[in-house]
């Protein structure tokens, strides 16, 4: 009875003695009693003229202020081997989980794994939270062949080659290819091709369109409209022909004291994308690649006062959908690309501009779009920005082009980092 006793009171005396111990040396032991906790809030007033009024010109309209995402992160490590980081986002929406994930960054062989929901390690941008990329509209590329910003839920695991040079491979597997925004576009009804309003040599039947001269007209725009009987994502219970798999493999280079450049390409594929209603057991896939560039010039005399980054990212998407031919529904692939690239220079602590430029295809037809846009920053202070931006979207040929005026606010309150960004 002796020995349980003394068992029972050495036992976690020696685990609080070890535990005290390791937090000494790591210095981790304030950060798991206090997590980092940190806010931020990104508020957004546009103008735009994609209204038009009874005679068809554009005029100049506000969608008002609108709170663009207000996220609080809690961060903290568990233990000397892992992780963990949340992120909720609050909207006129409603509250969601924007970011809940463990990171096992103690793994041998130079791995390291993440588990949860995360924004997908593809691409450039698409690792940004919204409010911390320079500019205030988000890629719009991004949500013609994701829906926005693609949120993965799932397994990554990354390897940090033994090398003098860096180089990181990453590969994951999660539920599908899904994205997540709270950026819009303005409503247009500017030329706005629909029934009570048909191209030119064209007429609406049935809610059809019928275009005798040029019946590709007639094809594109009736693959825009929704179709009740379209193709669904898989359900709940998947098989592993119905998960996504991506594979990224980045490096950066060192051009002198100054230059710097980092380089990446990704791939992402899901075998059974989509699930057709009309056929049983016919599936459409969907693939996305990607290459990004981005080149830093950061003098070592002024680091924190001035400095530039420029790039170019580009993407090329494959997906199977169902599409009617005459009077039959077909299985076809589009296979579109397009790429988005920008430049910012920061003058100083306090000013930053830039401007940005996107051209690419739609995910189904044959237009292209086209976004140019130029923006101004304040940095306030390290916790606050305002921001003015100006764009001009030019939609193709079912609206015409929409310029906005974006003004942006930032503000941030304590701890907040989205990892290995620059």
């Amino acid at each position: 009875m002796r020995n349980i006793i003394t068992m029972l009171l050495v036992v976690p005396a020696v685990l609080c003695l070890s535990t005290t111990a390791w937090a000494q040396q790591s210095g981790a032991l304030g950060a798991w009693q206090n997590p980092d906790i940190g806010f931020v809030y990104d508020l957004k007033f546009d103008m735009h003229n994609a209204e038009v009024d009874e005679n068809g010109n554009q005029i100049w309209k506000t969608r008002g202020f609108h709170i663009s995402s207000a996220e609080l992160n809690v961060g903290a490590d568990l233990d000397p081997y892992a992780r963990i980081d949340f992120n909720a986002m609050f909207s006129h929406e409603g509250a969601e989980i924007h970011e809940l994930y463990v990171t096992g960054h103690s793994l041998p062989l130079s791995l390291k794994a993440r588990a949860g929901q995360y924004l997908a390690s593809f691409g450039r941008w698409n690792q940004f939270h919204s409010h911390s990329m320079p500019f205030a509209s988000e890629p719009r590329i991004l949500h013609e062949y994701f829906g926005g910003h693609l949120m993965s839920t799932g397994l990554e695991l990354s390897w940090l080659a033994p090398t003098d040079h860096y180089i990181e491979v990453y590969g994951s597997v999660f539920n599908g290819l899904e994205g997540h925004t709270h950026d819009t576009d303005p409503a247009s009804s500017s030329a706005a091709y629909g029934p009570g309003n048909p191209p030119p040599g064209c007429h609406f039947h049935d809610g059809e369109l019928h275009c005798p001269d040029d019946p590709e007209t007639a094809h594109l725009y009736n693959l825009m409209q929704d179709d009740p009987h379209g193709p669904v994502p898989p359900g709940t219970n998947k098989g592993f022909a119905d998960l996504a798999w991506l594979g990224r493999l980045q490096t950066s280079l060192e051009m002198g004291l100054d230059w710097s450049i980092d380089l990446g390409t990704s791939v992402v594929y899901q075998e059974n994308w989509r699930y057709s209603q009309r056929f049983d057991g016919t599936t459409y896939s969907k693939t996305t690649m990607g290459v990004d560039v981005t080149v830093f010039w950061n003098p070592v005399e002024m680091n924190l006062f001035r400095g530039m980054d420029f790039g170019v990212e580009y993407m090329r998407n494959r997906q199977q959908d169902e599409v009617q031919d005459d009077d039959y529904w077909v299985k076809r692939s589009y296979v579109r690309d397009g790429a988005f690239t920008w430049a910012r220079y920061r003058l100083n602590r306090t000013w930053d501009f830039g401007a940005y430029f996107e051209d690419f295809a739609i995910s189904e037809g044959n237009e292209r779009r086209q976004r140019v846009g130029g923006f101004l920053t304040w940095n306030v202070s390290h916790y606050q920005r305002i921001r003015l931006e100006y764009v001009h979207d030019d939609r193709g040929l079912y609206s015409d082009g929409v310029d906005q005026v974006i003004l942006q606010f930032d503000g941030v309150i304590g701890y907040h980092t989205h990892g290995r960004r620059r």
